[in-house]
């Protein structure tokens, strides 16, 4: 493992192997008494293919007076907050990504000093506030892109591109080489999807204070700054017919089988969708590669933005919080749900998943943003949600581009850029007063 591969407030390095932690393997048989505690998830996919079922059976091995009931919603983020309304969600769950931090404590149990769970855990700057952790990620994904490799080496390309610019050109010669494939898919129909080209951002600026930056930057969808670099490239490529021909019509489930089976190029997405494309044809699996988004930093390195994925957490209202709280240590810290989803564990020392040893080769660095500072834990959020950009969190304004890009509307670039400017400029004004 190299030890420039993670960089967050200086290079921190993962090293060695995942460790056992908790009581070792011994089975909790305290008592005969079997309490049931439910876990809300989205991982669908697991309920189908009873990996679910599979991996309660280890549980129980180790806390055999504990069934878990599992229940798993499509739409999870939408359903889920409204079943928050009541005290009903369940008594462990995935954190909803756009609850304002202020609000944790209101409907989730503390877990810890933030600064004595960092002792041993990534990823907790997501779900903390005030000093306190209210989740603990299931993994930590990595945002870039994910590559049919084959596609680019059939149109002559066997490097992948680390500029927009090199990236555009490629996309062409493979259109130009292979016309039957979509050189890009957007997935705009999915609507989700569009919101990696935000998650792209620290990453692509190389920078672990990026969004505690943009905080105080009026202007932060200009010309040359890389708000603006990431949306023109989304921009460039589908003005130039490089992406599926009817973007309002997009299949989320086709797109990965049509990505395995080289139908598509690539598309902008977490490290977590590699292994979910790799079986879509696992006769193609060695051609899927994941790689950093083409910009390369002022230093003249590429990085990768690195953050949590869902974070569980265990509902304030639980009548069950200790059982609950066995379950989110047993998937954190022994269980294989962070690599047999393509990301990284959140236990530090956790090797890599082979979803990133392409990246790690290449010398990409993954970096974790810094933490906002004391006080200021939801101004981010909260500027987001008053110029309503969505800024990670919606994709209305991704498709927007899209669509001006296309034709479907009469905006310019410039126009939808000075547009965010300004609400951002608004909604820093609103928050902050200045």
């Amino acid at each position: 493992m190299k030890n420039s591969f993670l960089k967050m407030a200086g290079l921190v390095t993962l090293v060695g192997m995942l460790g056992a932690c908790g009581n070792s393997g011994k089975t909790d048989k305290a008592s005969d008494d079997v309490e049931t505690i439910t876990f809300i998830n989205h991982k669908t996919d697991w309920e189908g293919n009873g990996k679910w079922d599979e991996y309660m059976k280890q549980f129980n091995e180790k806390y055999p007076n504990i069934k878990v009931e599992i229940q798993t919603i499509t739409d999870y983020a939408g359903q889920v907050k409204t079943r928050m309304n009541s005290d009903e969600y369940g008594d462990l769950l995935m954190i909803p990504g756009d609850i304002n931090p202020q609000d944790y404590s209101t409907f989730f149990e503390p877990l810890g000093d933030k600064a004595k769970l960092a002792e041993k855990y990534l990823g907790l700057n997501d779900r903390s506030f005030e000093g306190v952790s209210y989740g603990i990620p299931t993994q930590m994904n990595a945002t870039g892109m994910v590559v049919n490799m084959q596609v680019f080496k059939d149109a002559g390309i066997d490097t992948f591109p680390k500029t927009p610019e090199s990236f555009i050109a490629a996309l062409e010669q493979i259109k130009e080489k292979n016309p039957d494939v979509t050189p890009l898919y957007t997935n705009y129909a999915s609507g989700w999807t569009l919101s990696n080209w935000d998650f792209v951002r620290a990453g692509a600026a190389g920078d672990a204070d990026f969004t505690n930056e943009m905080t105080t930057d009026t202007e932060p969808f200009s010309d040359g700054k890389v708000m603006n670099t990431i949306y023109d490239t989304l921009y460039q490529v589908s003005n130039k017919k490089l992406i599926e021909a009817d973007p309002t019509t997009t299949d989320w489930e086709q797109s990965k089988v049509d990505l395995a089976n080289g139908q598509i190029a690539v598309m902008v997405l977490g490290s977590w969708a590699v292994p979910q494309i790799q079986e879509a044809n696992p006769e193609n699996a060695d051609n899927i590669t994941f790689q950093a988004f083409p910009m390369t930093a002022a230093d003249g390195k590429q990085y990768m933005s690195v953050g949590g994925d869902y974070n569980l957490g265990i509902n304030i209202h639980s009548k069950h919080k200790e059982a609950a709280r066995k379950l989110l240590d047993w998937l954190v810290n022994e269980s294989d749900y962070a690599a047999d989803n393509g990301g990284l564990s959140a236990v530090i020392g956790a090797d890599y998943p082979p979803a990133l040893k392409d990246s790690q080769n290449a010398g990409v660095e993954l970096l974790e943003e810094n933490p906002a500072a004391k006080g200021k834990e939801s101004l981010f959020s909260d500027i987001n949600n008053q110029s309503e950009l969505g800024v990670g969190s919606t994709d209305n304004e991704k498709q927007r581009i899209i669509d001006s890009a296309i034709g479907n509307s009469s905006e310019t670039f410039n126009d939808i850029m000075n547009d965010f400017n300004t609400r951002w400029a608004a909604g820093i004004k609103a928050v902050s007063g200045n």
